[in-house]
């Protein structure tokens, strides 16, 4: 049977094809029986490690899935990128329990600080969100070459064109001098394609990015609102317990205003993708509140809107994932240079060549 040390071989970043790695963010008691349903009847065969699967698929090819995070699978494989994609998308937009990994801006911008980007670029979409008369309402840049993150930076730096600014895809050059060269592209939904000389540079770099992320996604939990209990105190053999409120809304400072807030509910709470959730706000002229419901764990959320400000009420026992999606969208759709008011979330999400090697 196959272990974890033969991946090497089995997905190999020295071929003629680049190795891939989608991850997914899953929510289940138990993981084999849950990829067994996502796979199909007949369609995964174990491994010698208890944390790695072989999945073959008939449209989309083998991937091989490491659960060595339980809340963050990670799909290798190296078969054409766009078959593979599409049968995960498949696997994430019919089911509750599965979802991408929503990569901030930031979280490409700084992915690699002391690696030498290559390419990068920015698919702004701002149709259905941004004003028609905003300066900046769609942004589509490429740009391969040396240090080519400078290009989106110094767009940054023009207040009118600033919003419009969101990393979407980034190419880095890493080198360590154990482990060899390697060459890494790394898309906003947890997507990556890599070509170096070892197989293990290349599964580190995927944990890395992906510990910063459930950094976040913890870090947004922690804020959730909910009761903690008191410690106990006895008193003559009776316990008198009680709780204390936690938590706190989860606020998002806008560059730019809403143009139309009525108009941007429908959009936000429509239940489609990418967003996925749905809510019925009750607007009044400058502010709307709902109590949503996500569609990706089927759970509430509540959300407040003002023109430049949002907060998210996210109840005990809910998915980080569900704001961290909210984030990584809002800043492709509208606002690429909004802010998160806790200094905490900040720093999470805004990583920043100083803590973008934490974790």
């Amino acid at each position: 049977m196959t272990s974890r040390s033969d991946l090497s071989s089995k997905v190999p970043v020295d071929g003629n094809v680049p190795a891939k790695a989608f991850v997914l963010e899953v929510h289940t008691d138990d993981p084999g029986a849950y990829l067994a349903d996502i796979a199909g009847p007949g369609n995964v065969q174990d491994t010698d490690d208890a944390y790695l699967s072989r999945v073959f698929t008939p449209s989309a090819g083998e991937f091989w899935v490491d659960r060595l995070q339980p809340r963050f699978w990670v799909f290798h494989t190296t078969w054409a990128s766009a078959a593979a994609a599409a049968w995960l998308r498949d696997r994430v937009e019919s089911r509750r329990d599965t979802d991408w990994m929503w990569l901030p801006s930031a979280h490409l911008r700084y992915v690699a600080p002391e690696a030498l980007s290559r390419r990068v670029s920015t698919k702004f979409d701002g149709k259905r969100l941004v004003g028609s008369d905003d300066a900046a309402r769609d942004l589509k840049v490429q740009l391969s070459g040396s240090h080519a993150e400078r290009l989106l930076d110094k767009i940054t730096d023009l207040p009118d064109y600033r919003s419009a600014v969101s990393f979407s895809n980034i190419e880095v050059d890493l080198d360590d001098r154990d482990l060899g060269p390697l060459r890494e592209s790394v898309r906003r939904w947890g997507a990556f394609a890599a070509h170096g000389e070892q197989f293990i540079h290349h599964a580190q770099f995927v944990q890395t990015v992906i510990s910063r992320y459930a950094n976040l996604v913890e870090s947004i939990e922690a804020l959730s609102l909910r009761f903690d209990p008191l410690k106990f105190a006895t008193l003559q053999g009776n316990d008198w317990g009680g709780a204390s409120f936690a938590g706190m809304p989860i606020g998002i400072r806008f560059s730019r205003p809403i143009p139309d807030l009525p108009a941007f509910c429908d959009e936000l709470f429509s239940s489609r993708a990418p967003f996925r959730l749905w809510g019925q706000p009750a607007v009044t002229d400058d502010e709307a509140l709902v109590e949503a419901v996500d569609l990706h764990v089927g759970q509430r959320v509540g959300i407040e809107l003002g023109r430049d400000w949002m907060r998210v009420y996210l109840h005990a026992g809910s998915c980080g994932n569900t704001v961290a999606r909210l984030i990584s969208n809002l800043q492709t759709r509208f606002d690429g240079a909004l802010t998160l008011t806790h200094p905490d979330l900040q720093a999470a999400a805004g990583l920043q060549p100083g803590n973008a090697l934490a974790r």
